[in-house]
């Protein structure tokens, strides 16, 4: 379903292959530290028990953690 949305975007070949269900998921956690809320509240929300895993998952995030939003301010 996700390729397929990403084909209606009009993206190229090689863009729709770059996505997957985990996708979502990659989004998500990074909209939530974007948003403030901190790493427990990120793991609980995707399901993870590991912040390395959670770590991964972030690591392409555009965030500062230091320019927070807030009592929300992600905490490593």
């Amino acid at each position: 379903m996700i390729k397929e949305a990403a084909q209606r975007c009009g993206l190229r070949a090689d863009q729709v292959a770059s996505f997957s269900g985990h996708s979502m998921r990659v989004g998500a956690a990074q909209d939530l530290l974007k948003r403030g809320f901190d790493t427990a509240a990120i793991m609980r929300a995707g399901g993870w028990k590991s912040v390395n895993v959670l770590a991964r998952y972030l690591e392409m995030a555009e965030h500062n953690v230091w320019q927070g939003s807030g009592s929300r301010q992600a905490s490593w």
